[in-house]
């Protein structure tokens, strides 16, 4: 079965079903370098737009992808942050010629303030933009901008975002203990989603895969249900979602090609992998199995559950 390099799942995803992911940015490239980034350090510390892979490339994979399975949702995430593609408008826009599938992207929002990045954004059905601080040192503790990036213009930028965008906006708050939860961090992010237009909800987050800094951990549940009656409009906790503990239903065949692909940029359980290929646990174990023992996958523990990740990402 041959393999693709820019479409990796579907991942099962909490509101968006199975959501096929679209990765068009090389491994960790970055205008973040997050704490508590489930891909480890950024390699790549840039703010810099380029078509750092070919537009071509990106939808004639998805076409024939497309022609196997539909899946719920197309998300762009994956190994960086999207936005730094300066064809991703192009290439939502052959999307959206090609299937009905709503398309996501997943935004860390660091360069939503450049016109030509919300422009980009326009012709997609839902944006995650994140804000995980509005306090200068604390994004500088948290999310460590690249050269050039600063709390004014980050803010700037999602607020002229969420006032023009006319698609669905879901704010994403990952909180980490210690580090962005204090009462002074949680009341400036009260103050600033409250400044944000046409938010459709907030979701809260907190660190439940492995981070890239190992001291960072996970926000009491607890805590983040205090937090959550503050925050302004609908807001849901995300952070309690692992999956259904059977994994998925379906019997086809999985390369363990498939499997490398997802988890290089979604480091998952064994449940959350069978749920996204929609297959069994059973059919999934001895592959992951014969994975970590040929050193493909390592095995990472975080809150009680086993995450798989790629040794060696390309």
């Amino acid at each position: 079965m041959e393999r693709y390099k820019y479409i990796y799942g579907p991942v099962l995803s909490r509101r968006l079903g199975r959501s096929l992911g679209v990765d068009i940015i090389p491994f960790k490239t970055c205008s973040y370098d997050c704490v508590y980034c489930l891909l480890g350090r950024t390699k790549t510390h840039t703010s810099k737009l380029a078509e750092y892979v070919p537009c071509d490339a990106v939808l004639e994979e998805l076409e024939r992808k497309l022609s196997e399975d539909k899946p719920d949702a197309i998300s762009f995430a994956g190994s960086g942050e999207p936005t730094l593609n300066s064809a991703l408008g192009n290439i939502i826009a052959g999307i959206k010629k090609m299937t009905d599938v709503p398309v996501v992207v997943f935004t860390n929002s660091s360069l939503l303030w450049k016109p030509e990045v919300r422009q980009n954004l326009a012709l997609a059905d839902i944006i995650s933009p994140s804000m995980d601080a509005v306090v200068p040192q604390t994004l500088q503790k948290v999310n460590r901008p690249c050269e050039g990036l600063n709390c004014e213009l980050f803010y700037q930028g999602i607020k002229s975002f969420c006032h023009e965008y006319r698609g669905r906006i879901w704010l994403e708050i990952l909180l980490a203990a210690g580090m962005n939860d204090s009462d002074a961090d949680v009341n400036a992010l009260v103050g600033a989603a409250r400044g944000l237009e046409n938010l459709e909800c907030i979701q809260l987050n907190t660190v439940v895969r492995p981070p890239a800094e190992k001291h960072v951990g996970a926000v009491s549940r607890e805590r983040l249900e205090a937090i959550r009656r503050q925050l302004p409009g609908k807001v849901e906790i995300i952070a309690s979602f692992f999956g259904d503990k059977e994994g998925g239903h379906g019997k086809k065949s999985v390369s363990a090609g498939e499997i490398a692909d997802l988890v290089e940029r979604h480091p998952s359980t064994l449940e959350g992998i069978a749920e996204g290929l929609d297959v069994g646990v059973d059919i999934i174990r001895p592959i992951v199995e014969k994975l970590v023992t040929d050193n493909v996958l390592a095995a990472n523990e975080c809150e009680g559950k086993t995450f798989y990740v790629v040794t060696n990402p390309s």
